[in-house]
């Protein structure tokens, strides 16, 4: 289904909040790392608002989705996920509006902004919107976005003004806590106020794996020799987005390659819905094609070990996570680089 567009006066709205916002220039006295919270007034989702700018680089605000999207946040701020590593590329789960150079602007966007009668001149002064989600492909903001960046923005210049004022601001009672902008609606206005929150815990990852088949379990063990074979398994987002409809997706990359040889065995795109399934058929088909049954397989994501123990059990294989994995690592890099994603 195609998610609804914002009205040009929804459009205009946010356009308006993102010209006032520029024009305080927050980044002049913001570290990125001074993080406070816009709770969404339709979905009350608390969003997490970071400012950009503070080296000149990039200029404008960074809406992060809840507590997931403030958690990735925090693993770049930390170097858990390093800039070189391709992961970085898809852990952003947030709403961007940044202020650029026109050359970096698409063509939808200028239509837009000169249909609404606006003109930007000078250096990082014409408005961007951006949605952020992993697995998907940046993309323009939908009607739902587009309101709770509006609202955020004008939140947030509240709150940049008082930080300018007051630099305790944001200095937490309790470490764990972070300043939140609460939306409440009285007589029929929306009333802002303060409150000191905790982050919500972090969703339950569904770690429900496919039901094994015993039967084709069991033909491999008889007819399958056990190998002293390593081989090498991970599954990632691939470097090239997919457009069926709506919004562009990147499909995960699902490999496995011989660990002393380099070989790949195996590549295959799968839809990131399902590729839990796909995997394990993959997984399969190489061991029935090669005509063995590897001896240990390396993985690097506690999702893939978790996922590979029921048939490493029945096959005496065995699993052993890894930091690196330099055939698969070597093979990725190569794709990115024929994307261009890499210098």
């Amino acid at each position: 289904m195609e998610e609804s567009r914002p009205t040009l006066e929804e459009w205009k709205a946010l356009y308006s909040a993102a010209v006032e916002f520029r024009k305080i220039a927050p980044w002049e006295w913001m570290n990125e790392t001074d993080i406070f919270g816009v709770q969404n007034p339709q979905t009350h989702e608390i969003g997490y608002c970071c400012i950009m700018g503070e080296l000149g680089e990039v200029l404008g605000m960074a809406l992060y989705h809840g507590t997931e999207g403030l958690n990735g946040f925090k693993k770049i701020l930390k170097h858990e996920v390093k800039p070189d590593d391709p992961d970085s590329l898809f852990i952003q789960d947030c709403l961007l509006a940044t202020f650029e150079n026109k050359r970096f602007l698409e063509k939808e966007d200028i239509q837009l902004i000169n249909k609404l009668g606006y003109t930007f001149k000078g250096k990082n002064s014409w408005p961007v919107f951006k949605s952020y989600k992993p697995g998907f492909f940046p993309w323009f903001l939908n009607r739902d976005e587009a309101l709770y960046m509006t609202a955020a923005l004008q939140q947030a210049k509240e709150i940049c003004l008082r930080l300018k004022e007051n630099n305790k601001l944001l200095d937490a009672p309790k470490k764990s806590l972070y300043l939140i902008r609460i939306p409440n609606a009285v007589s029929g206005s929306v009333i802002w106020k303060d409150e000191w929150r905790e982050p919500y815990p972090l969703r339950k990852r569904d770690d429900s794996n496919e039901p094994v088949d015993e039967i084709r379990m069991q033909r491999i063990k008889n007819t399958l020799k056990q190998s002293a074979a390593v081989w090498e398994i991970d599954f990632f987002f691939a470097p090239t987005p997919i457009k069926e409809a709506g919004r562009p997706f990147f499909p995960y990359a699902i490999m496995v390659a011989d660990h002393d040889t380099g070989f790949i065995l195996n590549i295959h795109l799968a839809h990131n819905e399902i590729y839990k399934k796909e995997f394990l058929e993959r997984f399969l088909s190489c061991m029935e094609k090669s005509s063995v049954v590897p001896l240990e397989i390396l993985v690097r994501k506690e999702d893939a070990a978790r996922l590979f123990e029921a048939y490493a059990a029945r096959l005496n294989i065995k699993v052993s996570e890894v930091k690196k994995l330099q055939n698969i690592d070597n093979a990725r890099k190569s794709m990115m680089h024929l994307k261009g994603l890499k210098k």
